[in-house]
């Protein structure tokens, strides 16, 4: 597999082939990036576009956006606008703009460069702010544990994390906060494992409490449903909508919306026709969901949990008076 031209020392965009083959990317097109991150996929499709193809680049963490501007602003100029808003805002944002894009990529998730930065307080193997935001659009963790219940944190461990004992470890957890023994990300991460020392996982006890903590933080999965609720406000007629996930909670968000907008009846089962008259919104592309390949996925192992998946957006009487 040859080198990554869009990968940079802290960033390594995922899929860059499939990303530009399934949002059909041509010259002159205007495509939206849900997730700036560290500029990789922003980069491919403004040179897939090029010579007038215009990208608009949203991010909810302004570190990113700094970090793209760094990168493409100078040869992008006029061709690349970055805006700091969360991709669930997308369809205002465009609406603003008069202009509905030909395409639309979220690349859901945490990022390379959040994970690795210990001041952000994604890690639980360096020591680390209780922070976990992705942008100031969120309470930082601790706030978040000093308020939430014991109940829903062991909701949030069951269910975004996907583990057992979690009554018991949210029962832990909001403990310690109590006694002042959680100061930082190593104290929790300590802790955790502690209380998951005879789990037979092959990763880090923290892990997945981690990621609970970190979606629940950021409220990443009500986002993303409404992101790909906007398809139709946000995706022309004919254009496509793109969503890469990187855990199994994410992917089932996507596939089942997707074939909610492909199938919008509500109709009863029992009903011999459909009596709503609702039109479906999209042709989903992606029956399967597409992975990295073996060699990517060698190159750079974050690429092995990657699901994309696709549709295209269908003409409907309502879309006539939209630009």
């Amino acid at each position: 597999m040859s080198p990554n031209p869009y990968a940079t020392e802290y960033h390594v965009p995922i899929m860059v082939e499939e990303v530009l083959e399934s949002l059909d990317v041509k010259p002159g097109g205007f495509y939206v990036d849900g997730t700036a991150g560290g500029g990789g996929h922003s980069a491919a499709i403004l040179d897939a576009s090029a010579p007038d193809g215009r990208v608009l680049a949203i991010d909810r963490d302004p570190g990113a956006l700094a970090t793209v501007r760094e990168r493409l602003a100078e040869s992008a100029g006029e061709r690349l606008e970055l805006i700091q808003a969360n991709y669930s805002e997308a369809a205002r944002i465009v609406a603003e703009r008069g202009e509905r894009a030909d395409g639309w990529l979220v690349d859901a998730g945490v990022s390379s460069y959040q994970l690795d930065e210990p001041s952000r307080g994604f890690s639980f193997q360096q020591a680390g702010p209780l922070d976990m935001r992705m942008g100031n659009d969120a309470p930082t963790l601790a706030e978040y544990l000093d308020e939430v219940s014991q109940e829903e944190l062991a909701r949030v461990i069951k269910v975004y994390g996907e583990l057992r004992g979690s009554w018991g470890l949210a029962g832990a957890i909001k403990a310690a906060l109590g006694r002042g023994e959680l100061k930082d990300t190593l104290d929790l991460a300590e802790l955790v494992a502690s209380k998951q020392r005879h789990s037979k996982r092959k990763i880090h006890p923290a892990t997945l409490v981690f990621q609970a903590l970190r979606i629940a933080v950021n409220r990443e999965l009500e986002h993303l449903e409404a992101a790909v609720r906007q398809i139709p406000e946000v995706v022309k007629p004919g254009g496509r909508g793109v969503f890469m996930s990187f855990h199994s909670l994410e992917d089932r968000i996507v596939k089942h919306t997707f074939r909610e907008l492909a199938d919008p009846c509500d109709c009863p089962r029992d009903f011999p026709r459909c009596m709503c008259a609702k039109q479906p919104l999209v042709e989903v592309l992606t029956r399967q969901s597409v992975v990295a390949s073996d060699d990517e996925v060698q190159a750079n192992p974050r690429a092995r949990s990657a699901r994309l998946r696709a549709v295209r957006v269908l003409d409907s009487p309502s879309s006539h008076d939209v630009s």
